[in-house]
C-alpha cells in the first residue's frame, strides 16, 4: 500500500464517518452515490491541504488508525446532531404537553419516531442550517480538525469529562428555552379547563381539552414562529462552537 493511497484512506473514513451521523448530510432520500461522490470530492480537496504522512508499515497500527478515524468522524456528527437534537427534544417537549405524542409515527426521511411538533421543529431547523450556510461552516470545521487531530496522531492529554457533560446539559436548556412559551401557555389552558370543570360540571372537559390545547398550541405557535425561527437560527449557529471546543478537547 502506498503512502498516498493510505493517507486517502483515512481521510476518507473520516469524512464518511461524519456524513453518516451529521444532520444535512446523511438524509435518507440523498442517493448513497451522491454521499460517496461528496465524501471522495472533499477527500481531494483535504489531501491536497494537509501535510503529508509518514508511512505506515505496520497495519495493524494503521487498522487502529482506520479505527480511530472513524470514532472520530462520528464523534464529530454527534456533536453537530446534538444542536439538531436540541430542537427535536423541544418539539417531543411540546407534543408530550399538548398531547399529540400519542400520535407519533414513524418518519422514514429521519429514522426516527416523532409527532407533529417534534417534526416540525426539526424540519425548521434543518431548513435554518441551510438558509445560514451554517453547512458551510461545518465542513469548514470538518477541514480544520485535520490541523487539531492529525491523521497519524491523537492525543488525550486535554481530555475534560466536564465539558462534555456541559454540553450535554446545554442541549437541554436549550431544548427547554424553545419550548417554554406553549409549554407555559398548555398549561395555563390546563388550569383553567380545571377551573371550568369545577363551575360548570356539566360540561365533558376531558373531550373539550384535547382540541382546545391542540388550537391553543397552534396559535400560539403561528405567533410566536418568527421568535422560533430565530431562536433556533441562534441554537444553530452554536455548531461551529460546539465543534472547535470538542477538537480542542483532543489537540
Amino acid at each position: 500500500m502506498t503512502f498516498q493511497l493510505q493517507k486517502l484512506i483515512m481521510i476518507f473514513i473520516r469524512i464518511t464517518a461524519f456524513i453518516v451521523i451529521c444532520p444535512g448530510f446523511s438524509f435518507k432520500g440523498l442517493p448513497n452515490t451522491f454521499k460517496i461522490g461528496f465524501a471522495i470530492s472533499l477527500t481531494l480537496i483535504i489531501n491536497s491541504i494537509i501535510p503529508e504522512i509518514d508511512v505506515i508499515d505496520n497495519m495493524f497500527l494503521f487498522l487502529l488508525l482506520n479505527i480511530k478515524e472513524t470514532i472520530l468522524g462520528l464523534a464529530l456528527g454527534f456533536v453537530t446532531n446534538l444542536i439538531f437534537s436540541a430542537a427535536e427534544i423541544a418539539g417531543n417537549l411540546v407534543d408530550f404537553q399538548v398531547g399529540f405524542s400519542m400520535a407519533s409515527v414513524y418518519d422514514p426521511s429521519v429514522g426516527t419516531t416523532a409527532a407533529n411538533y417534534g417534526k416540525m421543529y426539526y424540519w425548521i431547523s434543518i431548513s435554518v442550517f441551510f438558509m445560514l450556510d451554517m453547512h458551510h461552516k461545518v465542513i469548514t470545521a470538518l477541514v480544520k480538525s485535520f490541523d487539531y487531530i492529525p491523521l497519524n496522531t491523537v492525543s488525550f492529554n486535554n481530555y475534560n469529562a466536564k465539558a462534555i457533560v456541559s454540553l450535554f446539559s446545554e442541549v437541554f436548556e436549550l431544548a427547554l428555552n424553545l419550548a417554554i412559551p406553549i409549554i407555559i401557555v398548555v398549561l395555563v389552558t390546563d388550569i383553567i379547563l380545571g377551573i371550568i370543570s369545577k363551575t360548570v360540571p356539566q360540561i365533558n372537559v376531558l373531550m373539550l381539552g384535547m382540541p382546545v390545547k391542540a388550537m391553543v398550541s397552534y396559535i400560539i405557535t403561528l405567533l410566536t414562529l418568527s421568535w422560533l425561527i430565530n431562536s433556533i437560527g441562534n441554537t444553530i449557529q452554536l455548531i461551529p462552537e460546539n465543534l472547535e471546543g470538542f477538537m480542542n478537547l483532543f489537540s
